[in-house]
């Protein structure tokens, strides 16, 4: 239902609508709803969760999945209330990595997702990693503590206040750790001549031709292949790509020549474009390159992830 509300529907109409017709979904996990002019509460016994109306179209995924976001973060403690106000961007105390608070644009990221990238990417000293639509940059900042002072970690995001959070974060990385973390602000695509970008400041920001031009706030940023990446970073090896990037997944792996240099270990979040999952575009891509996937279950969400492993001919 997201995915195709992004699409079609102004971002106005989904706020003022999804939540009436939601009610009776919420009910039924348990849950109730309450609207305001500038936020909407998801409500679980004690416990809160505050979203954006700008953010609305995430109500379903929060419905239900909401142990999974309102798990993510410390809450707040507000009139005997448990608040997790994902409604403005701010810090927040993250369950289960307590060095610093990280700063997030909307919605957080659970470390629990993170923690399945690291199991599968088995990153060690050294190693270099591509994080696809790295939101918060709070994974990047995991993937430089497992790969080390001689690793290195390139981050890719296209939403401006994304990039914002992701500056900070990696500000107050460099203040307690040692470690190589590049920003490269941008879309990762199928070209270099740039691509029409939506930014709504949370995890669902997209090129246009995905998400439709009814979302956020429209403009042309920087695209780069996969190729073009390797070469900006001077990177000599690509051991591991996280890739969440909001339907693009099922372009960017057509880069023959980065696939003849490389052979990461790569895990792929799909999602659904034009009313079909791209796994299987995925998947078939990566094939040809001599891959083997497997989709496995993300702990807390319906949406899959997908793990692909390079082939015998292209292993190290």
């Amino acid at each position: 239902m997201k995915n195709v509300l992004k699409r079609l529907v102004p971002r106005w109409a989904i706020t003022r609508a999804l939540p009436r017709v939601l009610k009776v979904q919420a009910r039924r996990h348990g849950l109730r709803i309450r609207i305001s002019r500038h936020h909407v509460d998801v409500i679980k016994d004690m416990r809160v969760l505050r979203l954006s109306a700008n953010h609305a179209v995430y109500l379903p995924d929060i419905i239900s999945s909401f142990d999974y976001y309102a798990g993510a973060v410390v809450p707040f403690q507000v009139e005997g209330r448990e608040l997790i106000d994902f409604s403005t961007p701010r810090y927040h105390d993250v369950i289960g990595f307590d060095q610093y608070p990280i700063y997030f644009p909307s919605l957080a990221e659970p470390v629990v997702t993170s923690a399945q990238y690291l199991e599968f990417a088995r990153l060690s000293e050294g190693m270099s990693v591509l994080d696809l639509g790295a939101y918060s940059g709070l994974t990047s900042i995991l993937f430089s503590r497992a790969v080390g002072l001689a690793g290195s970690v390139v981050a890719v995001e296209a939403d401006a206040q994304n990039i914002e959070c992701i500056k900070r974060n990696f500000a107050n990385f460099r203040k307690y750790s040692a470690g190589t973390l590049l920003l490269c602000e941008g879309a990762v695509w199928d070209h270099d001549d740039g691509v029409e970008f939506s930014s709504e400041s949370s995890m669902g920001s997209s090129a246009s031709n995905i998400v439709g031009r009814n979302r956020g706030r429209l403009g042309r940023v920087r695209s780069f292949t996969l190729s073009s990446l390797a070469r900006m970073a001077d990177l000599a090896r690509v051991d591991f790509i996280k890739c969440d990037v909001e339907g693009a997944e099922r372009v960017i792996f057509k880069d023959q020549r980065f696939f003849e240099r490389f052979s990461p270990r790569i895990v792929i979040e799909p999602h659904i474009v034009d009313g079909a999952s791209t796994a299987d575009a995925c998947v078939a891509e990566l094939e040809r390159h001599g891959y083997k996937c497997e989709s496995i279950v993300q702990h807390g969400v319906h949406l899959p992830l997908i793990q692909c492993v390079p082939g015998p001919r292209r292993s190290r």
